[in-house]
């Protein structure tokens, strides 16, 4: 059995847990058979720990190929009346979408949830996007936890939801409760003991006709309103309403935190009424009714769009209509960016009339830019990725005679970096895969292009784009980064790596592979750290007719450095008296392990950071980097 706290089996005992982590926790609880995931931060650590404990508790779990698979895996285990769950990041819900739809749909047999993890503030995606609007328009209920405790009680509840209504059922949280961690108290382990089996008769998956596929309809809107009627007296929402108050306060999910903080930190617990809204959609409407009709005015705090707050609007527009309705959409709060305590420490003075030290997050982060440095984006020391932009550039400045001459297109994952300083050789960004397509559409209209893509984000979403480069005869030039790992998010596999998420070996799919089976005539790998030969490598590419690629690869820096413990690394240093202060190594290449001292005129290497990949001796003009002679 694992040692991972997520697997004792002990009712009543209490452990430590990250707000992922107990999720896992519920689904072992409730019986989980089959868990998939597509790693992405803050999501990753779920798909982590399902697959350190999967053998041990006798689960399936899997790495999917993207979250549309992830899905479509986990409801396949569904309709067989196996119980499943599916993780992802916010934006990877866009992905799946296609298939959450029909899913609602045509419903559920086994209990199937499904983790958007959401990211306010955007402390490590593209946008802050709120997935309770996608969970509106696909008819589909959602469970917002307050703490990891809750994030454990909410997904055992969430699957015998699923299992009532019929529908897959959303838990959602965000960021500060992924990445938290609180005690939390265990409950029994459910053993799933379904019988597996597909209900040919008893539960049609099949839509024969339009006539029928429309009546699906309305059974899922029926689904839906089972599920409000529930909320009404879920034990999870709390109202506090003595009577008398003026001011009320819809706390939503772990924005419930920050209420009760702003509260007791004002002496306020008293005088203000509350509720904790952990069901958002579809909204409780007869106990949200009870607050709205008790005081004059009411504020939302929620994560991160005015989701709640416009329901509420609508509802206190019929029952209501003196209400003063409060919080993003009303600027009483920001509309855009997490919340935090002292936020809503000001909100609430602006609205009480008092005095507070902070009222808006401009006062916020200018008194934060007075306490701390702005930490400029890198990649790791000796990440292969630098060298392959370093020798990209190269080429690309040898064959176009101009490094604007061509558009990189860049794509999701470390090699997003490029854009930084000192290589500064990327110009868009979008979403997995989009460097392909978006190469494409530039190259239709005569513009030089470069396709820049990480190998996960290559099995991801890149063959499609690829395909469609080839059969529409597009001359793009594809540059995959190739790190051998899923490094940003955690160093999952991808399938070249060899071996499951359970660990269990498995064959190898190579990108290069699948290129010349695309159609792609011109592909070659090679290694970046060998500068020259990659120089050489890029340039053939540039020249080649039609679609070209050239996959750089080299494994992950930090996974190397990993996978050498014990061991260290023989670091590289500087000869003081060779180096002349020319500043190449800092400008141009810019490995974080080379530092400048300004005392002696010159670089020096940190040694505490040096991977020993030796690829700055090659950028070095004029030999000074040598490997040191200390082991």
């Amino acid at each position: 059995m694992s040692s991972h706290p997520v697997v004792i089996d002990e009712p009543g005992k209490r452990v430590l847990l990250m707000g992922n982590e107990a999720i896992v926790r519920g689904a072992v609880e409730a019986g989980v058979d089959v868990a998939t995931a597509y790693p992405g931060t803050p999501s990753s650590e779920i798909g982590a720990t399902f697959a350190r404990i999967a053998e041990a508790t006798g689960l399936y779990f899997e790495w999917s190929a993207n979250e549309k698979v992830a899905f479509e895996v986990a409801y396949g285990a569904s309709m067989c009346n196996q119980r499943s769950m599916v993780a992802m990041k916010h934006v990877g819900l866009n992905v799946a979408l296609d298939v959450l739809n029909p899913v609602s749909l045509r419903g559920v047999k086994a209990g199937l949830v499904f983790i958007s993890t959401d990211d306010p503030s955007q402390h490590s995606s593209r946008t802050e996007q709120d997935n309770r609007w996608l969970a509106k328009q696909n008819c589909v209920p959602v469970l917002e936890p307050s703490s990891p405790q809750e994030a454990k009680d909410l997904t055992r509840v969430g699957f015998e939801l699923s299992e009532r209504l019929g529908l897959p059922v959303m838990l959602r949280t965000v960021t500060r409760l992924s990445h938290m961690r609180s005690d939390v108290s265990l409950g029994p382990i459910e053993e799933s003991g379904r019988e597996v089996g597909f209900d040919w008769e008893g539960f049609s998956y099949r839509v024969a006709g339009f006539e029928k596929l429309f009546r699906r309809h309305k059974e899922r809107h029926e689904k839906l309103d089972r599920a409000q009627a529930e909320f009404e007296d879920f034990e999870y929402n709390e109202l506090k309403l003595k009577g008398g108050e003026r001011l009320g306060i819809i706390g939503v999910g772990f924005s419930y935190n920050y209420v009760i903080d702003a509260l007791r930190k004002a002496g306020l617990g008293d005088d203000v009424a509350y509720l904790k809204l952990i069901t958002p959609h579809p909204l409780p409407e007869r106990l949200v009714s009870k607050l709205l009709t008790s005081v004059d005015r009411v504020l939302v705090v929620e994560e991160v769009d005015p989701f709640v707050e416009l329901h509420v609007k609508a509802l206190a527009k019929d029952i209501a209509p003196g209400l003063e309705v409060m919080g993003r959409m009303s600027g009483h709060l920001p509309r855009e960016g997490e919340l935090s305590p002292m936020l809503l420490d000001g909100a609430l003075a602006g609205i009480l009339g008092t005095s507070s030290e902070t009222e808006d997050r401009t006062d916020l982060e200018e008194e934060s830019s007075k306490l701390l440095f702005d930490r400029m984006l890198t990649l790791c020391a000796g990440c292969p990725h630098r060298a392959s932009l370093y020798a990209l550039k190269k080429a690309v400045q040898a064959v176009k005679g101009d490094l604007m001459g061509v558009v990189v297109n860049g794509d999701i994952g470390c090699y997003g970096l490029a854009h930084a300083p000192p290589l500064n050789f990327e110009d868009t960004y979008f979403c997995m895969g989009a460097s392909i397509g978006v190469s494409q559409g530039m190259a239709k209209v005569g513009v030089d292009t470069i396709a820049w893509i990480g190998d996960g984000t290559f099995f991801h979403a890149g063959i499609p784009g690829l395909i469609n480069a080839v059969v529409n005869n597009t001359p793009i030039k594809v540059v995959v980064a190739d790190n051998e790992i899923i490094a940003m998010t955690g160093f999952q596999p991808t399938p070249q790596t060899g071996r499951t998420a359970m660990g269990k070996p498995t064959k190898r799919i190579m990108i290069e592979d699948i290129a010349r089976a695309a159609g792609v005539e011109h592909v070659e790998v090679v290694d970046p750290n060998d500068l020259e030969a990659a120089e050489a490598a890029f340039r053939r590419m540039l020249e080649a007719e039609g679609v070209a690629m050239v996959i750089a690869r080299r494994l992950c820096a930090t996974e190397a450095l990993r996978a050498m413990r014990p061991d260290k690394p023989v670091p590289y240093l500087v000869d003081a008296d060779a180096c002349t202060g020319c500043k190449i190594c800092q400008n141009q290449f810019g490995c974080p392990a080379l530092v400048w001292d300004d005392e002696a005129g010159r670089a020096r290497v940190d040694s505490t950071l040096c991977t020993g990949c030796g690829a700055c001796v090659q950028v070095c003009p004029v030999g000074a980097i040598r490997i040191s002679e200390v082991a």
